[in-house]
């Protein structure tokens, strides 16, 4: 079950456009719906005890975004990451709020932030269902990795789980293109800002029609966004995780 989608124009064009959403500026701990920082916290490893590492590249690191899939009742800590030789960039599709989405890509010698998210049974099951069931997104374990936690049980991983766009990387000139909105050291991809990802994709496939009203057909008209996540699949870099064993789709 997918969270629900504002109705009004506005609020929709400020959702497709806001994306990744903004990351909190350090590990937190999302408790009765606010990110409260890590550091205030009193040190306790027992909670992340029976807690699954799911890394959140794209708006599953934002508080707001885990306030949409899990509502007030949850707490959830949040970790602060450092993932080497890899780069987020934007998946070749169109979620159904209208943004360009995030995907992780091999990317030798960057290092980009992301954000570890420690999940129960329970919570892993409800990301599930906002995040599978599609033709996007699979799930997997990264393993052999070097994954730098800012804080948490231990002070990195060298395996934890994600979600992965099977739909390829939007790509520019033949190369994919990072998000300007997610850090990174060394980064050898153009990056670029939501918006401009969503005027080149609608510059590309949407005609003239001005840019906001394309994002409210794409939320609006189903048919439209699998057309136009068909045709982003032309020019599309495959997505490289050699690291990468899916799991479930």
């Amino acid at each position: 079950m997918p969270w629900p989608l504002p109705q009004g124009d506005a609020e929709l064009l400020s959702l497709a456009k806001s994306y990744p959403f903004a990351a909190f500026p350090e590990s937190y701990l999302l408790r009765s719906g606010q990110a409260l920082p890590m550091s205030a916290q009193p040190p306790d490893s027992s909670r992340y005890v029976g807690r699954v590492p799911v890394i959140a590249h794209g708006s599953n690191r934002a508080p707001e975004q885990l306030r949409r899939k899990y509502g007030e009742a949850a707490e959830i800590p949040v970790s602060r990451a450092w993932l080497h030789d890899y780069d987020v960039v934007y998946s070749a599709h169109v979620s159904r709020y209208g943004s360009i989405a995030a995907n992780l890509h091999h990317a030798p010698g960057v290092q980009v932030e992301v954000f570890v998210t420690w999940l129960d049974e329970p919570q892993l099951i409800r990301m599930h269902e906002t995040e599978l069931g599609g033709e996007v997104y699979v799930y997997g374990r990264l393993d052999g990795i070097t994954l730098e936690l800012e804080e948490g049980p231990t002070d990195g991983l060298a395996e934890a789980y994600v979600y992965l766009s099977r739909r390829g990387c939007l790509a520019a000139a033949g190369r994919p293109l990072a998000l300007v909105e997610v850090a990174a050291r060394d980064r050898a991809h153009v990056a670029m800002a939501q918006v401009q990802a969503l005027d080149l994709v609608h510059g590309r496939h949407g005609g003239d029609a001005p840019l906001d009203d394309v994002i409210l057909r794409t939320v609006r008209d189903p048919a439209y966004r699998r057309a136009l996540i068909t045709a982003m699949g032309d020019g599309a870099v495959p997505t490289s995780t050699p690291h990468f064993e899916e799991l479930r789709r």
